[in-house]
C-alpha cells in the first residue's frame, strides 16, 4: 500500500512539471481526458466472475462537496455500502478517491487521499475489518469522469469508489 501511494505521489509530481494535468488545454491532455471519460462511461468489465459483478452492483460511488473530505454529499450511500460489505464478509476491495480539476495538482492529490482515508476509517469504525481493505489511495484529478470545466462536471469528479479485489 505504501509503495502504491509513493508511486502516485511521484507520478503526480513529475506530471505537474511537464504539463500533463488531466484537464489542460493541450491536444495530448484532451486525448487523455477523452479516454478516461469514455472509460468510466462504459459498463464495468467483470474479470473475476459473478462475485465481482455482484460487488459492482452492490456498492455505489460516494460523492463529496467542493473542498471537503469528511462529509459526503449523500451519507446514505455510505450506509448502503457498509450494509452490502457486512452482508458479503469475504469480499476485499480497494478505496480509490478522486478530486475535481479545481485547485493545483498537489492540493487535489492531498484532498483525494484525505477522502480515501476518511472513507477507510469510517468503514472500519462501522465494523468493516481493515484486513478487507487492500489499499486506500487518492488519485487527485488524474482520471476524470467528466471533461467539462463547470460546477456540474466538477461535482461528478469528486468521488470515492470501492473497487473489487480478488482474494
Amino acid at each position: 500500500m505504501k509503495y502504491r501511494l509513493v508511486l502516485v505521489v511521484v507520478a503526480m509530481l513529475l506530471m505537474s512539471g511537464t504539463g500533463v494535468s488531466a484537464q489542460e488545454a493541450n491536444t495530448n491532455s484532451n486525448t487523455n481526458v477523452a479516454f478516461w471519460v469514455a472509460y468510466w462511461g462504459r459498463p464495468r468489465v467483470h474479470l473475476f466472475g459473478p462475485d465481482q459483478e455482484e460487488f459492482n452492483k452492490g456498492v455505489q460511488e460516494i460523492l463529496f462537496p467542493y473542498d471537503n473530505a469528511s462529509d459526503p454529499s449523500d451519507p446514505h450511500v455510505l450506509d448502503g455500502n457498509v450494509q452490502f460489505l457486512k452482508d458479503h464478509p469475504n469480499e476485499r476491495f480497494y478505496i480509490d478517491a478522486y478530486a475535481s480539476s479545481r485547485g493545483d495538482d498537489t492540493y487535489n492529490l492531498i484532498l483525494s487521499q484525505q477522502r480515501a482515508n476518511w472513507v477507510k476509517e469510517t468503514l472500519i469504525s462501522r465494523g468493516i475489518p481493515e484486513s478487507r481493505i487492500a489499499a486506500a489511495v487518492g488519485w487527485g484529478e488524474l482520471y476524470p469522469v467528466c471533461p467539462e470545466l463547470n460546477d456540474q462536471c466538477w461535482s461528478q469528479n469528486r468521488r470515492v469508489r470501492l473497487v473489487y479485489s480478488p482474494k
